[in-house]
């Protein structure tokens, strides 16, 4: 099972999450003219500037995952910002609850909250890069996230048929192919990630106790 970055443990003050495009330049001609081509694929590259590290819970948190990682070599899920979301919730409607005596199910999961449901029409195949949607709960709009399993996509274009039926455009091109009815998560986008330097998580902690480091990761394609 791959971890997930602790947001509620390891805030992050400044997030970027941003596609690299992949491109390929000739030198230019006299004229000064050059030629670029570049494939539609993309990959995502995400950077937590100054998480805070400041008490024991906090530090401890991130030489653990430090140490499970062990550089580049493991993978973790990074958690999209919800702010511009179609349904930017922070009344902890997302927020995982248990069952009335406050145990969780025998598997150690809670219920789930759903601010907005959205689910591919039909079969989508792998590297498409539009999609027929039913979408109930919000208004998407492009420049938006979501993520199939646990693959990050950002919204490029969407046309609504109906209130709850939309086609939309998305890049990168779908990494994986999906079935009718997967669920496309609006609400607690993800991306599979790598450290994107064997250093990354490096701790430097004034004082011993506080630290404000900065960690980038890239998508584990």
């Amino acid at each position: 099972m791959t971890i997930r970055w602790p947001i509620m443990v390891l805030p992050v003050q400044n997030p970027g999450f941003n596609m690299a495009p992949r491109t390929l330049a000739a030198p230019p001609s006299v004229s000064g003219k050059a030629q670029v081509v570049a494939t539609d694929a993309g990959i995502w590259k995400v950077t937590f500037g100054q998480v805070v590290v400041n008490n024991r819970q906090r530090v401890l948190a991130w030489r653990a995952i430090d140490n499970l990682l062990e550089g580049r070599l493991g993978k973790i899920l990074v958690p999209f910002c919800r702010a511009y979301q179609p349904v930017p919730t922070n009344d902890g409607l997302l927020e995982a609850v248990p069952h009335s005596d406050d145990t969780p199910f025998s598997d150690g999961t809670e219920y789930q909250g759903v601010a907005m449901s959205v689910r591919l029409s039909g079969a989508v195949a792998a590297r498409a890069v539009s999609a027929s949607i039913t979408a109930d709960g919000g208004t998407i709009e492009p420049g938006q996230h979501f993520s199939i399993g646990e693959r990050l996509y950002r919204v490029r274009t969407i046309v609504y048929h109906t209130t709850t039926t939309a086609t939309i455009t998305f890049r990168p091109p779908l990494r994986e192919a999906a079935g009718a009815g997967a669920e496309m998560d609006f609400d607690d986008p993800v991306c599979r990630m790598r450290l994107a330097s064997d250093d990354a998580m490096d701790l430097e902690l004034a004082l011993r106790r506080f630290g404000t480091p900065t960690v980038n990761f890239v998508e584990d394609l």
